[in-house]
């Protein structure tokens, strides 16, 4: 099937206006979304993620004027910003490895960039990397059946867990809820805030809480694209990788589960998808909140699978804008050619995967996972779901034999 599997691509044409528009608050809510985007889309070069920082508005403290909330017209221009972490810049302390080699297993010398996913043979004390679970809703995580597993791959009873919120915008709430089942269970919980920049810990101790003490780090859901510029921008995402060949569980829901592919379908221009979502809403009428489309953004790239293979979080879901997340997904491998197939996780659902093998938790018997995917000979798009008694083959997306 791999082989009849088509490429995809999606365009988003971007234009520039005036650099820094100022808006008028009081009349920005008769103002259609993609104007404010060209309003306040200035001339500055932001292809290069390192530009992004002092034009971000701030979401430390709210406010009444929703120009300090609006973050699309500041994301739209990155949605081709490619997070693949092997392409990165070192990371902000050059001196620090950015891939060490997993307990029993030989690097041979590896080196950013180089393909984490190996897979160890004979020894018993070898892992397979990496290991992930990927929700596809944030609380999911912490249904019995998905939570489980994430404990099981840290093969620990009180693993260490390091959160990372950046999706989310650091917000406590946030921290709580997903610390609260860790620490019922006894496990010893830190975060990583690096949605604002004097929250930034210096990155040796970054390094050590990501890469030397975590067995689990959890990625919030939320902004996906603000939360991989962040990581960018920081270094936070070498971090993770590192810690990700070293057997470290990545997990997460929606944002914290699509982050892990090479690319997702995500919502992230959403106007609502901010900190203060609430001054947002009340500042724009309802015609405008539902006025955004998805858009394809590259992920991290650290789960094997052949190709660019879209993950579509909240697959059986409909967004705000009245579009189902199925069916866009299902347009976007019909009509595009940089994206073979997708994988659409449900929300109650995750896949799990372990080295190139995958395999699926429902959290409530039902939910699923699915292979979204084109034939070359009929064109025709098939959407199959995967069976969770069976282990797949991240390579060719079938159930493994032998």
């Amino acid at each position: 099937m791999a082989e009849n599997l088509s490429k995809i691509a999606i365009a988003l044409v971007v234009t520039t206006a005036t650099a820094n528009t100022p808006l008028n608050a009081s009349a920005v809510h008769q103002v259609n979304t993609a104007k404010l985007s060209k309003r306040l889309r200035g001339t500055t070069n932001l292809r290069s993620p390192r530009n992004l920082l002092p034009l971000l508005p701030s979401v430390a403290n709210a406010t009444d004027k929703l120009e300090d909330h609006l973050l699309v017209p500041h994301l739209e221009p990155h949605v081709d910003v490619d997070f693949t972490v092997g392409e990165l810049n070192p990371p902000l302390d050059s001196s620090a490895s950015s891939v060490v080699s997993a307990p029993g297993v030989s690097s041979g010398g590896l080196e950013s960039g180089d393909d984490v996913s190996f897979i160890a043979d004979g020894d018993e004390n070898e892992i397979l990397v990496p290991k992930i679970v990927a929700a596809g809703k944030g609380m999911a995580l912490y249904m019995p059946a998905v939570f489980r597993k994430v404990i099981e791959l840290s093969g620990k009873a009180h693993p260490n867990i390091v959160y990372i919120g950046t999706a989310s915008f650091d917000k406590d709430e946030n921290f709580n809820r997903h610390s609260k089942k860790f620490l019922a269970k006894g496990c010893a919980v830190d975060r990583i805030n690096v949605a604002e920049r004097d929250s930034v810990l210096p990155h040796e101790e970054m390094r050590r809480l990501v890469v030397d003490w975590a067995d689990v780090l959890v990625c919030s859901g939320g902004n996906t694209l603000f939360a991989l510029l962040r990581w960018k921008e920081t270094g936070l995402d070498l971090l993770i990788k590192e810690a990700a060949t070293n057997g470290t569980v990545l997990c997460g829901g929606s944002a914290g589960a699509g982050c892990w592919f090479t690319s997702m379908h995500s919502d992230s221009l959403r106007p609502d998808n901010v900190k203060h979502s609430d001054v947002v809403k009340n500042e724009m009428d309802d015609e405008d909140l539902i006025d955004w489309d998805y858009v394809k953004i590259s992920g991290l790239g650290i789960i094997p699978t052949p190709g660019n293979i879209m993950a579509v979080p909240h697959f059986d879901r409909i967004g705000s804008n009245d579009i189902s997340r199925s069916e866009h997904a299902a347009e976007m491998v019909a009509c595009n050619s940089d994206v073979p197939a997708a994988i659409g996780i449900d929300n109650n659902a995750a896949l799990v995967v372990e080295g190139d093998k995958a395999m699926v938790v429902s959290g409530d018997g039902e939910a699923t996972v699915h292979i979204v995917f084109k034939d070359e000979g009929t064109r025709e798009i098939t959407t199959s779901p995967m069976n969770p008694t069976d282990e797949y083959s991240l390579q060719w997306l079938l159930p493994a034999q032998g």
